[in-house]
């Protein structure tokens, strides 16, 4: 395999963001996904309304993307909207459930198009294959990942007190466990979604750096919120909404380049 320098690897990345449309596959995305959040949230409170052992995961998941991954002005209107429309939404039965977990199949599907398109890959995994693994993605996916969250977070709670860490120490961990487990999620991300092998090394090399620019990216809203007012002069009451839509278009933007990175270098020989 050939050994791709860091000149080379910025020039392939490009090249491969280019050949999809950079801007516009992050825009697709990012509409996508305003039509799909409260689809994919009824399932997931859907799941937890039958299976009620499940709440606390689902409820530790909602707080980790609420507070780690979305900047502060756009947590109210998730919180409001999404999560609450989501809540009553989950209440109603039959047909309505099978409608929106079909949206938020098509959502997913969306996802695995734009990452196969910079991988260079045309033919999609089987049509049965696909609903069946999105299907369960969507409704036991995020249970699983509020039970890893809190497992994680256990684990390392119980280390903290058995061993005598000094304050200092203990406030690293604790800014870490968040930063890891977002790591792990574009990792896995990357590992999983395109219709092919991939391994691992690579996906965690491109998910530690999408982690690295959804981190950075998200203390610049911060930053531009506290230093810059002017947007809620403009927008008034609904100066948190273009925020929000500007950090979904920003995310996706960081997903397809972490993607294009993790493609470069498993596959070093195709990027141009």
């Amino acid at each position: 395999m050939a050994f791709l320098g860091p000149i080379t690897l910025v020039r392939r990345v490009i090249a491969r963001l280019n050949r999809i449309g950079w801007t516009r596959a992050a825009g697709s995305l990012a509409y996508t996904t305003l039509l799909g959040l409260v689809p994919l949230a009824t399932v997931a409170f859907a799941v937890v309304a039958q299976f009620p052992v499940f709440q606390d995961f689902v409820h530790i998941l909602e707080s980790y993307l609420l507070r780690y991954m979305l900047p502060n002005d756009a947590r109210d209107i998730v919180q409001e909207y999404v999560v609450g429309l989501a809540t009553v939404a989950a209440e109603y039965k039959g047909f309505w459930i099978v409608f929106v977990t079909i949206t938020a199949v098509l959502v997913a599907n969306e996802i695995e198009s734009e990452i196969n398109a910079i991988w260079g890959i045309r033919r999609k995994r089987p049509l049965l294959r696909r609903v069946l693994i999105y299907t369960i993605g969507v409704t036991a996916g995020p249970v699983l990942v509020g039970a890893a969250i809190m497992l994680i977070s256990w684990l390392l709670s119980t280390s903290i007190t058995a061993v005598a860490f000094e304050k200092g120490a203990v406030e690293a961990i604790s800014t870490a466990i968040p930063f890891l487990i977002t790591v792990a999620g574009f990792t896995l991300l990357y590992a999983f979604a395109p219709a092919r092998k991939v391994a691992w090394r690579h996906a965690v090399i491109g998910g530690a750096l999408a982690a690295v620019a959804s981190e950075a990216v998200r203390y610049g809203f911060a930053s531009y919120v506290v230093h810059s007012p002017s947007y809620e002069i403009l927008y008034g009451a609904l100066a948190a909404f273009p925020l929000f839509l500007a950090w979904v278009f920003a995310f996706w933007m960081i997903v397809l380049a972490g993607a294009a990175i993790t493609a470069s270098l498993a596959d070093p020989d195709h990027g141009d």
